[in-house]
């Protein structure tokens, strides 16, 4: 029932961004094709360069937004981000479906509306507007762009959070606001260099909008990386003092909040069975992955135990030898899997599956793999205690 209440607002907000389109369209002015072209190119460009992470994509481009609307008019600034919208989610859609692609440009057709009506409604100038009697329904455009936007991204992925917790709707607040602070006074500057050096005053102005974002993203990463750490330090306070389930499942916890995944599996060596036994699942599938031991040699966990080295996989669609293997590379995307390895073979393996391309890098490994190295320290000790059975030895 939620999935096809989240497919009808999908549809819902895609129908509506068409409206408006159509609506505004007797009002568009064709004159000034070439001028909006060059206007969406510059949108596309910031989209190319911003700063994404899961449910978040901070571009620089309401900068030209603004400065579209300033210069333009309001129908004009509706059908550039719409237009750029869907342009560049064409060409960099970051592995998300045509559906995703037709949302994005419709909530931003939305957001230009509802803030050139709230522009409007509060007297704002028809021409002229860079001045100071016009300032409130100028902030009131720019705020109103902001809440609509973020509102109908949430409700979007409303659905998944539970999936993908890793970045937070605050989060999502206060990087896209950080992007609006700065970008909102460049767009004013933009049309304020437009009315005297043209659109090449435009182009001058937008190179501090992609220095802005490079800035941004050092910023969002170092805060990322202090998750990562936070995240270390959690796991290896409670390894002395934590059952070895309890250890298991808040690896994963707190993996999740450094790259949220869909899917996550703990799998240890059962000796008298012959098998990898899931015995920690996280994902909406693990009533069916409780029940899919996985023997040695066997798919890809069966391989990454027996290679005994970490595996990242980005887009599982470009390996086709993986496609073929039974288990989670025939539905996800992204994969990640670290063996648990001690002096006296394999104890388990801890694999990490998005049904997103491109989900996690080397970085999200490698911490991947240090969390890992403390699982195999409380299985080994769990094992000299006689509480587990012994190593799998792919060489014996």
């Amino acid at each position: 029932m939620l999935r096809l209440l989240h497919v009808l607002y999908t549809w819902l907000v895609i129908g509506a961004g068409v409206y408006i389109l159509v609506l505004l369209f007797p009002d568009l002015n064709i004159d000034l094709g070439r001028e909006l072209v060059f206007m969406a190119a510059l949108i596309i460009l910031a989209d190319w360069f911003a700063v994404t992470f899961p449910q978040v994509l901070v571009s620089g481009g309401f900068a030209v937004v603004l400065a579209t609307f300033l210069i333009y008019g309001g129908t004009e600034s509706v059908y550039v981000v719409g237009i750029s919208s869907l342009i560049a989610g064409g060409i960099v859609n970051r592995g998300n479906p045509l559906r995703t692609t037709l949302f994005n440009a419709a909530q931003y057709v939305l957001a230009a509306y509802g803030a050139f009506y709230l522009y409007n409604y509060l007297g704002g100038a028809g021409d002229n507007k860079i001045t100071a009697a016009n300032m409130l329904p100028l902030l009131a455009f720019v705020a109103g762009y902001y809440l609509i936007n973020q509102l109908l991204m949430y409700y979007y992925y409303l659905p998944r959070r539970d999936i993908y917790p890793s970045v937070t709707w605050i989060d999502t607040l206060k990087w896209d606001a950080l992007t609006y602070f700065f970008t909102a006074p460049v767009g004013i500057l933009m049309a304020m260099m437009y009315g005297k050096n043209g659109i090449a005053g435009v182009v001058l102005l937008f190179i501090p909008v992609i220095a802005g974002q490079y800035i941004l993203r050092l910023y969002v990463n170092l805060e990322l990386v202090n998750r990562d750490l936070t995240a270390l330090y959690n796991v290896s306070s409670r390894l002395a003092v934590t059952g070895l389930d309890e250890l298991m499942k808040l690896i994963l916890k707190e993996f999740k909040r450094v790259a949220g995944y869909h899917t996550g599996v703990f799998y240890l060596w059962r000796e008298e069975k012959g098998y990898f036994d899931p015995v920690i699942v996280d994902s909406p599938w693990a009533g069916k992955l409780r029940l899919m031991p996985v023997y040695p040699g066997e798919g890809f966990v069966g391989m990454v135990a027996e290679n005994r080295q970490p595996v990242l996989v980005a887009d599982t669609r470009r390996r086709p030898e993986l496609r073929e293997k039974p288990g989670l590379p025939r539905v996800m995307r992204s994969l990640m899997a670290v063996p648990l390895v001690s002096t006296g073979g394999v104890v388990g393996v801890i694999v990490l599956g998005s049904r997103r391309p491109r989900s996690f890098d080397r970085h999200h490994l490698h911490t991947l793999t240090i969390m890992g190295g403390q699982a195999s320290v409380a299985v080994t000790n769990a094992i000299l205690s006689n509480r587990l059975p012994l190593f799998f030895d792919p060489k014996g």
